[in-house]
């Protein structure tokens, strides 16, 4: 019974008819229609990763390029955090045309684009990997440069 009831609530709400169900037929319907006027109203929730040039003009625009791993190495750690952040929104966008046109069976503009917005952030993991090697080594270098004066300290006690 149950199962019916959704098929058929399911059902009206995707085709915008109003249904009865047997008691309260009147509150139910003049409700979905409600419903259904404010979904239909809404924007698309993929709108907001939707790309807000149009198909032609992508078309016929020029791709940038990747940022290299050179100019990275300038950068300030809050600066490739907010570039990595820019890029992941950029490729969720690039994912998101990708499905609508594969779902519409349209040809995918640009698609060297996410190519390089993968060939960015792959480079800002490896500036932040050196990075973090770096200050590994430093840290490690000063816990060794301590252990020694620590030891030479205790020798020089053991020796007097």
């Amino acid at each position: 019974m149950f199962s019916q009831r959704f098929s058929t609530l399911s059902r009206s709400i995707i085709t915008g008819k109003k249904f009865a169900l047997p008691s309260t037929s009147t509150s139910v319907s003049s409700h979905l229609s409600h419903s259904h006027r404010c979904l239909s109203s809404a924007p698309n929730p993929l709108d907001a990763f939707r790309d807000s040039v149009d198909r032609q003009t992508r078309g016929s625009e020029p791709v940038g390029r990747p940022w290299s791993v050179k100019e990275l190495r300038r950068k300030s750690y809050d600066d490739l955090h907010k570039l990595w952040y820019v890029l992941y929104i950029e490729r969720n966008m690039l994912l998101t045309e990708q499905q609508l046109s594969r779902t519409r069976q349209l040809i995918f503009p640009q698609p060297q684009r996410m190519k390089k917005v993968q060939k960015s952030m792959a480079a800002i993991k490896q500036v932040l990997g050196e990075r973090k090697r770096v200050k590994i080594a430093a840290f490690q270098e000063s816990r060794m440069v301590e252990e020694m004066t620590a030891n030479a300290e205790e020798a020089d006690i053991i020796m007097e």
